[in-house]
């Protein structure tokens, strides 16, 4: 019973958002915004890219992309989320600049080679198969292209679960030479790792140019 109510709080408020308590969470994300700043300032963004928001959560950081972007699309598995980044949205939504997307990243509902960037901030960490995921996210990304993940690093575990408890025990804490080693299985190159704000880590991996 009590593993049960620990799912669906971790759910709640960050696994899947969900209700009044995932909404009020992320619908500014003011925790986070150090951590895009950051991003963006490492993987720049163009109006000639074609980007790709994976876990887009509340709608935040795909604002920002669309400040820089003619276009983007974001998925993610929370129905909340998307009605969260539609308000968030709205105009980029009426111009056709906008597609989301309720859906599994395991199975991303893209063509191959569609991005040329693609970015999942805060969320690998809960991703049920990290190899899957990148598997996917490699393959609709244009060779070249880069792919950018904000996660956190073994040293953040013993924190995380002292502050947030059953949340915490739910993540993985991936080395970045885990992700780098799993990346290569994907097809993608490991570019940098760069220390993010609150113990976290920005991996940045780009697209063999050559596929095989």
């Amino acid at each position: 019973m009590l593993t049960g109510l620990a799912d669906r709080i971790t759910d709640a408020m960050a696994r899947r958002p969900n209700g009044w308590l995932g909404r009020f969470v992320y619908r500014s994300s003011l925790a986070h915004k150090s951590g895009f700043r950051l991003v963006l300032d490492t993987v720049p963004v163009g109006k000639e890219d074609r980007v790709l928001d994976v876990c887009c959560g509340g709608g935040v950081f795909l604002e920002q992309l669309l400040r820089r972007a003619a276009s983007a699309a974001g998925i993610d598995h929370s129905n909340d989320m998307l009605g969260l980044s539609r308000n968030r949205n709205v105009a980029a939504l009426a111009e056709g600049r906008l597609a989301l997307t309720q859906g599994d990243v395991t199975l991303l509902p893209y063509g191959d080679r569609e991005f040329t960037r693609i970015f999942c901030l805060n969320a690998f960490f809960f991703v049920p198969d990290p190899q899957a995921t990148l598997l996917e996210m490699a393959r609709v990304l244009e060779p070249g292209g880069y792919l950018a993940i904000l996660t956190m690093p073994p040293d953040c575990e013993r924190g995380m679960r002292w502050v947030f408890g059953p949340i915490a025990r739910r993540m993985r804490f991936d080395p970045p030479d885990l992700i780098s080693e799993m990346a290569a299985g994907a097809g993608l190159v490991t570019e940098a790792v760069h220390a993010a704000p609150g113990g976290s880590y920005l991996y940045v991996a780009r697209k063999t140019l050559l596929e095989s």
